[in-house]
């Protein structure tokens, strides 16, 4: 009989190999080693894969962010006049985008 290493196992490792043993398999641990065996191709092609991958654009792209929008909305938030902010957030090309820009000068003095 030959010795299994078994270093880096996880609990899922040891279940696996007992499954395998239950059904009959007289190589349970050899089987779970060769499954957790390094794949240097499949990793390698999962890189390439996605470093090629360019998605294809469904929406036409925003027109940025107001930098100035954002500092004034920031500054109204800090006021406590929430509804100027959204005044002042709403009236820009990227609303959202001006929003969140906003959350980086709250608090900021």
């Amino acid at each position: 009989m030959r010795t299994i290493r078994r270093d880096g196992w996880t609990a899922a490792d040891y279940d696996s190999e007992q499954i395998l043993h239950q059904l009959g398999h007289r190589d349970a641990a050899a089987r779970v080693n060769r499954a957790r065996r390094r794949r240097p191709l499949r990793r390698a092609w999962r890189t390439l894969r996605a470093r090629l991958h360019r998605p294809a654009a469904t929406v036409t792209p925003a027109a940025g962010i107001d930098w100035a929008a954002a500092r004034a909305a920031a500054d109204a938030v800090n006021r406590g006049d929430t509804a100027e902010a959204d005044r002042i957030v709403q009236a820009t090309a990227d609303p959202r985008g001006t929003a969140f820009a906003a959350f980086r000068f709250v608090g900021v003095k």
